[in-house]
């Protein structure tokens, strides 16, 4: 089961267990990062690893943040880490196994300070697993924390001004116990926050509710066959999106994190019914304009999946979600077959005017793979790829598959998925593997796109693919070239520059554009995606320079997408941020 929330804010907080306390004053006070900052980093989580693992992944320069251990003998782990640079980076540690005594002194030795504190037992003998980040500088903060209170001394030890910023529980001899590691809630480290123990899932999305909250930690407390509650950290909403989902499996956690471009900020690991499952807070981690579109395309459909692409040719990737994931393109991925087939011209084996392929105008005649006694048709390459790339025609489309396959069509998708895969780069994630019009998704495999992919292609030609530039322009003409959505928003956002309407015109006539898209529909399941390439002028020392740019976006087996959504229109408002900083160029 899931529950999940788009918005609000910032750090950590947990629940103690008994008096191991240690305290360090500072003057100075950063923010608790590890669970609130939406910086976008690169993240990662592992679980039943060993330490070699754990070591592995920490000398790719990552940080833990999260630390949970699921047996001692031998000791295996589920972690989560932040790559340590940035407004990320920090001097850190961490341990297994140390007893009471060595905590106290590894933090006297390190000058640290917890951020994650486990307890368990090895041979009936209590043992820690804790995560210290340096306590110096500006993340110097006084901190307690503490190994085995009672619930009920959790409030003695906050009074009335610190917080928890970890907590968690554990058993011995039926006794429940917490650890807890507790901040001051004063100066920047000042939060409106909650815990709570013992609550079914439920009962905190009330609380969340109520409080206007968000979590920053949440752990199974207890497991009974009717029923599971949980310990939970809240803090006040503050405008971050995130989200919290309960006994997922390692993939379900996987889509989730991917699909809300999200990373990890609290993991439970817990086994049920023989597998693992886990219950995890997610916080965002994209940038403005990948979280903006993220959120239109979540409430354009339901139940689907949806990721978009934004590069600039031969610069960075401005917005990505779920850009390597393999989605049905419908109509979109003709646009293979179309540098294929240009390809080809530019090498001088075909002719777009004396080329001529084989079509079958009837929809079935085109599905199948023999043509005896079915009418057909003869067109130019020129015709075939106009046809496809403007019209979407799916018999011209399915055509051109049977003429570089020398009449075989599987030949021809083969030839194509070469050109795809050696020429371009492409990976074999992005194959057309059937015709168009012709079952669909159900084929098994069906056609497959990455909007990496996608974006890659086209900046291929953007970046002289072909020999000739004459090939590319063509390559461009033979596709859908309206502005459409896109001269709304150069309105939208030129009324606010005061710009002269000349000027305006001039930004209008040197835009440029090249799109394909795709939709398909079954009785269950919707799709709809585009990809393209974009000009817009950009002045720059008193020069007009054309700036150029890739694009994708897709949903993907929805079991709904709103009659109003137009993935062109989505296009547009991918491009919007780039349209206004070169619109405010000529100011």
């Amino acid at each position: 089961m899931s529950l999940n929330s788009e918005r609000q804010q910032p750090t950590p907080n947990f629940i103690a267990l008994d008096p191991s306390q240690v305290q360090l004053q500072s003057d100075q006070a950063g923010e608790l990062t590890e669970r609130s900052l939406t910086t976008p980093t690169a993240w990662w989580w592992l679980t039943g690893v060993s330490e070699a693992t754990i070591k592995e992944k920490i000398a790719e320069g990552f940080r833990m943040i999260e630390l949970n251990v699921e047996s001692t003998s031998p000791y295996r782990f589920t972690v989560a880490f932040v790559k340590n640079e940035g407004v990320h980076q920090k001097t850190w540690w961490w341990y297994y196994g140390k007893t009471s005594q060595q905590v106290k002194d590894l933090i006297d030795e390190k000058k640290g300070r917890m951020i994650n504190l486990k307890i368990n037992f090895v041979d009936g003998e209590k043992r820690y697993a804790f995560v210290m980040v340096s306590n110096t500088g500006a993340d110097a903060k006084t901190w307690w924390y503490y190994s085995q209170l009672k619930f009920e001394e959790i409030d003695e030890k906050l009074g009335n001004d610190r917080r928890l910023v970890d907590l968690d529980s554990y058993v011995v001899n039926g006794d429940r116990f917490f650890s807890a590691v507790m901040i001051p809630n004063t100066g920047v480290d000042q939060k409106a926050w909650w815990y709570y123990s013992n609550l079914t899932s439920s009962e905190i999305a009330q609380k969340l509710s109520e409080n206007n909250a968000r979590l920053t930690l949440f752990g199974l407390r207890s497991q009974s066959s009717s029923n599971k509650t949980y310990l939970a950290l809240m803090e006040k909403r503050q405008g971050e999106s995130w989200w919290w989902y309960f006994g997922q499996t390692m993939d379900q956690v996987n889509q989730r994190t991917a699909q809300h471009g999200a990373r990890m900020i609290s993991v439970d690991p817990y086994i049920e019914n023989g597998g693992k499952r886990f219950n995890v807070v997610l916080l965002n981690n994209s940038n403005e304009l990948t979280s903006r579109l993220r959120r239109s395309l979540a409430d354009s459909q339901d139940g689907g999946a949806y990721g978009l692409y934004l590069k600039q040719v031969g610069g960075a990737v401005l917005a990505s979600l779920q850009s390597q994931r393999p989605f049905y393109p419908a109509s979109t991925i003709k646009v293979l077959e179309h540098v294929h087939a240009m390809l080809r011209v530019d090498r001088g084996f075909e002719n777009l005017d004396t080329t001529r392929v084989t079509k079958y105008p009837d929809a079935s005649d085109s599905c199948s793979n023999n043509h005896s006694g079915q009418t057909s048709t003869r067109e130019t390459l020129r015709q075939a790829l106009k046809n496809m790339m403007e019209n979407s025609d799916n018999q011209s489309t399915n055509a051109l598959q049977e003429y570089f396959g020398n009449g075989n069509a599987v030949a021809g998708r083969n030839a194509i998925n070469m050109t795809a895969h050696n020429t371009l780069g492409l990976t074999n994630a992005t194959a057309i593997n059937h015709k168009f019009g012709c079952g669909g998704p159900n084929n098994n495999p069906a056609n497959s796109l990455t909007l990496s992919d996608l974006g890659k292609l086209y900046e291929e030609v953007a970046s002289g693919l072909f020999r000739l530039e004459a090939n590319r322009d063509t390559f461009y003409d033979l596709m859908l070239t309206g502005l459409g959505a896109i001269n709304t928003v150069v309105d939208e956002e030129a009324s606010s520059l005061n710009l002269a309407q000349s000027t305006l015109a001039d930004f209008k006539n040197r835009m440029r554009t090249a799109a394909k898209a795709g939709s398909f529909s079954t009785n269950t399941a919707k799709y709809s995606s585009i990809g393209g390439w974009v000009v817009l002028p950009v002045k720059r020392n008193n020069t007009i320079i054309s700036q150029e740019y890739v694009f994708g976006l897709f949903i993907d087996a929805a079991d709904r997408i709103d009659e109003n959504f137009s993935i062109w229109d989505a296009r547009a408002e991918l491009l919007r941020d780039e349209i206004r900083f070169a619109l405010a160029s000529f100011r």
